[in-house]
């Protein structure tokens, strides 16, 4: 990414202290963005499924619907921000987000409108971690990966309070009163960066144009793809455990309680911000490589993904063993600094940010994918229906998914196979 050029004069120490809160705001909103991105339906998948009394494929398509919008905002916030500045593009994007984290809940006696506050909150929530990253560029040139390091910490905390944390609060409250409370949090941090937004001077914008042309170079190299579509399979399989059916799954098959199941997967994020902080150190220990993980990431979403099928056809229903498969899938999902260096070491400068705009495009894009298959796959088996009108899918509906998600796991093995080592070194690749 191009630096923005700095004003002139330097900044006081008022406007110092000014620009941080700003920053920590900034990622206040990645947070809620990261809670966003989690809670509907993962989290309230049945209590949404009986309240508004859909389809399977109606409730996944919520999921869909945000990260859908939330793919495609991913093509354009890295030069956006390059060009305005991060906190120009985040004050756009955080009203969006803002109107439909507010309007969902609102609208759940109009179904159709759910759909479109879903794909609102996606845009918004799309513009904020790519502007994040530029504003921790700009601020804290020398200790830009840690900073990042924690701003994505930070951010899993939003994750884990859409799991554990949140199914609680909505066992007392209800799912819309919720949703209506985050919702108004919100709306008050949206406020505060808004207010401090206009105290403090911006830098000048660049000279960058957005043009389609500029992301060739990037897509026209096959070892890109390689990364992108593994990557990319891996991580979506991943989101789908923790964002659609992960939490379904356990309460229908294992008989785990909502509370129990949102638990699992507050665990499994956890894991997650710890491997995405291990694992580039592990990589420096062991000189730099970084194809070994690469492999682990592939073989280990293929062991997550494959192994349920034959515990499914068994009739295994051990919740330690799939919680295991789980926590297994969080560790290897959740390599982004390992391969976001590989794009750095086999793609020049001046392309790394459209490679990570074109990263983050492709799980999202596959993850809105696999929630419509998966809904859709999931109802071609009748379900059963609790006195509580809750629909429990039965074993035949979750083989038939997780057979979608080990296919998808074995085509990103075979590409993991074609990944080059670096060593940390620059290297030519087509």
């Amino acid at each position: 990414m191009e630096t923005s050029p700095v004003p002139e004069s330097s900044p006081s120490a008022g406007e110092r202290i000014r620009s941080l809160i700003l920053l920590g705001t900034a990622i206040g909103l990645y947070f809620l963005a990261m809670f966003q991105r989690i809670v509907v339906p993962g989290s309230i998948f049945s209590e949404l499924q009986a309240d508004l009394n859909v389809s399977a494929a109606a409730v996944t398509g919520l999921g869909a619907a945000f990260m859908y919008a939330y793919a495609a905002t991913q093509l354009f916030t890295g030069i956006l921000s390059d060009k305005f500045g991060g906190y120009r593009v985040i004050t756009v994007g955080a009203v969006l987000f803002c109107l439909g984290s507010l309007l969902f809940p609102l609208c759940r006696s109009i179904p159709p409108l759910l759909y479109v506050c879903r794909a609102v909150t996606g845009i918004g929530a799309g513009t904020i971690f790519l502007s994040v990253v530029k504003e921790i560029q700009r601020a804290f040139p020398s200790s830009f990966g840690p900073v990042v390091g924690l701003a994505i910490m930070i951010g899993c905390g939003g994750a884990i309070t859409a799991s554990g944390p949140f199914v609680l609060m909505v066992r007392g409250t209800g799912w819309n009163a919720g949703l209506i409370a985050a919702g108004a949090v919100t709306a008050l941090v949206t406020l505060l960066f808004l207010g401090l937004r206009f105290t403090i001077r911006m830098p000048a914008p660049t000279g960058i144009r957005f043009r389609i042309q500029s992301f060739l170079p990037a897509m026209k190299k096959r070892h890109n793809w390689r990364i992108f579509l593994m990557t990319g399979i891996s991580m979506a399989i991943y989101y789908s455990f923790q964002t659609l059916l992960g939490k379904k799954f356990l309460e229908d098959y294992c008989s785990m309680s909502a509370v129990t199941a949102g638990w699992v997967l507050a665990a499994a994020w956890i894991l997650a911000a710890a491997a995405n902080f291990g694992m580039p150190l592990l990589s420096r220990l062991i000189g730099e490589r970084r194809k070994p993980f690469m492999l682990f990431m592939a073989i280990g979403t293929l062991i997550s993904s494959g192994g349920l099928i034959p515990a499914l056809v068994f009739e295994w229903r051990m919740p330690w063993f799939f919680i295991s498969l789980f926590i297994l899938l969080a560790v290897c999902s959740n390599m982004s600094p390992v391969f976001l260096s590989i794009l750095r070491e086999t793609n020049p400068a001046d392309n790394l940010g459209i490679c990570a705009s074109l990263s983050n495009f492709v799980p999202f894009a596959l993850i809105a994918l696999l929630g419509n298959l998966a809904g859709f796959l999931m109802e071609l088996f009748e379900p059963a229906i609790t006195d509580e009108g809750i629909r429990v899918y039965g074993t035949q509906s979750y083989i038939a998914v997780f057979l979608l998600y080990t296919l998808f796991a074995l085509a990103g093995l075979f590409l993991a196979f074609g990944i080059r080592e670096t060593r940390g070194q620059h290297l030519d690749v087509d």
